[in-house]
């Protein structure tokens, strides 16, 4: 059988979050820097207070947006193929992202990231087999306009790899001109078919900012499914305390999920996840900590308490190396979000954190994956597995399991997993092929990986791509020159 969903709350302390939540919102609301987004809501029969940028949301409009959402949707590659389903309780693992910086393995330093380690990074995951998504793994800082430098970054990727994107800004414009982009590379019809999921995050304590909410409008009806991922810190804005933590999270993620169903009952959707706890003797932030792994835990009970398809971010380490607390905090965390049920999870190749990728981290973080994913299988028992005529047959003779054909059958089966980089065998066969460790096997792997060519996009597509962003920069130099026109008056 497979291993039970990992949980630390039990059905009555959801009950109580659940509990909490609805009352927060309807009795404190949420703040909305949004004037259309308000009047929208008042027209929905929502308590808004303009004044005060303020709207609360009653039980029963939260638990009738709750009864719309999907449970479950397919996603689609570049060129229109069926990848996979969200919410079918196979957990779905993507690479990336948002960081800034790389981490150069030819001169061992971290430095500003480039269009060229995105593109070279998605031909790396295009080979992977257990990465099924790809987010933007950096802000590319060597583009000509910075304010396009996620255009650059999503263009890299659809143009190195078909699997499906993952995205996410706080700019309307920038997240239009995404969408754009993904139209122009996608084979199938993006309204109806699911290609890339749009994140968009609440700011903690409960409210949401003007950007995002003008984003809503636009990605909802464009048919982009949205993952509402608020992230609160632990301290500083949300209480200190775990529970307290999860509840603010879940309000906002609440409130999110009330606006997207008014906007368009049915719309798809994921119950994002992500916090950050606080090291209060260093008031460093973290994201690689135990608590934060608890709360993943947690989170996917939530999704799950109301049916809706759960993203969270893992593997994560707040270590600056690739080291041994890398590989714990990474290993933590993305088992445990494995293991508790979400159905995407986020940030392969990314440490520091998620301040910093490297090509040798993805490839780590991706045989994190696989063997998080092999253990989540479980056993499988059955009369063929169990195989008691073969013992039966073999006996006590002494004669061995190697050459049966029964082990012949299970050799090339699912049944163990395969290393991708992990040492294994004596020290002396090691010693004898360079006695590399995990680090260089990881390097020498993405430089091969990185050759890869299957996965590219056709000329006639990538033009558009150039003609989609060369449009917005100049759009938004038109639009930068009017305002400095008007602020002149």
């Amino acid at each position: 059988m497979k291993l039970k969903n990992l949980t630390v709350l039990s059905q009555e302390e959801i009950q109580e979050i659940h509990e909490a939540s609805l009352e927060i919102l309807e009795s404190c609301g949420v703040r909305i820097l949004s004037a259309s987004m308000l009047s929208f809501l008042k027209r929905k029969g929502l308590n808004v207070e303009a004044d005060k940028q303020l709207a609360r949301f009653p039980r029963g409009t939260v638990e009738d947006a709750l009864g719309t959402v999907p449970e479950r949707f397919e996603v689609f590659g570049r060129d229109g193929a069926f990848a996979f389903t969200l919410g079918d309780g196979v957990p779905r693992i993507a690479a990336g992202h948002n960081a800034v910086f790389w981490y150069d393995s030819e001169s061992g330093q971290t430095r500003e990231s480039t269009v060229a380690d995105v593109a070279r990074f998605s031909r790396i995951c295009q080979a992977l087999e257990c990465i099924d998504m790809i987010g933007i793994p950096v802000m590319p800082q060597d583009v000509p306009d910075p304010r396009s430098t996620l255009l650059y970054g999503v263009k890299a990727v659809v143009e190195n790899s078909d699997k499906p994107i993952y995205f996410s800004t706080d700019n309307c414009r920038a997240n239009h001109a995404c969408v754009e982009l993904l139209r122009a590379t996608f084979s199938g019809d993006l309204k109806e078919q699911v290609y890339g999921i749009c994140q968009l995050s609440s700011t903690a304590p409960l409210y949401w900012e003007q950007g995002v909410l003008d984003a809503f409008f636009d990605t909802v009806m464009m048919g982009v499914p949205i993952s509402l991922l608020p992230e609160p810190i632990a301290g500083i804005s949300a209480p200190y305390t775990l529970a307290g933590l999860l509840t603010v999270s879940n309000a906002e993620a609440l409130s999110g999920i009330v606006m997207l169903q008014l906007l368009k009952k049915g719309a798809k959707l994921m119950y994002g996840n992500s916090w950050t706890t606080t090291d209060m003797s260093s008031g460093a932030a973290l994201v690689g900590s135990t608590e934060t792994t608890i709360c993943r835990i947690a989170a996917a009970q939530l999704a799950k308490f109301y049916r809706i398809p759960s993203h969270t971010t893992a593997p994560n380490s707040d270590n600056h190396e690739h080291d041994e607390q890398n590989a714990w905090e990474k290993t933590l965390s993305q088992f445990c979000a494995v293991a508790s049920g979400h159905d995407l999870i986020v940030n392969c190749g990314m440490f520091a954190t998620g301040l910093t990728c490297s090509d040798e981290q993805l490839v780590m973080d991706e045989e994190i994956s696989a063997m998080s994913k092999r253990i989540a299988a479980g056993i499988r028992v059955d009369r063929d597995t169990i195989a008691a005529d073969v013992i039966k047959r073999i006996g006590a003779k002494g004669d061995s399991y190697l050459t049966d054909e029964h082990t012949m059958k299970w050799l090339y089966s699912d049944e163990y997993l395969r290393p991708r980089v992990s040492v294994r065998g004596p020290r002396a066969a090691w010693v004898a092929a360079g006695g590399k460790d995990t680090y260089a096997l990881a390097r020498d792997k993405a430089r091969e990986l990185a050759n890869t060519t299957r996965g590219r996009l056709d000329e006639k597509r990538a033009a558009r791509l150039r003609e989609i962003i060369k449009h917005f920069e100049g759009a938004t130099g038109k639009m930068d020159n009017s305002a400095q026109v008007e602020s002149r008056k």
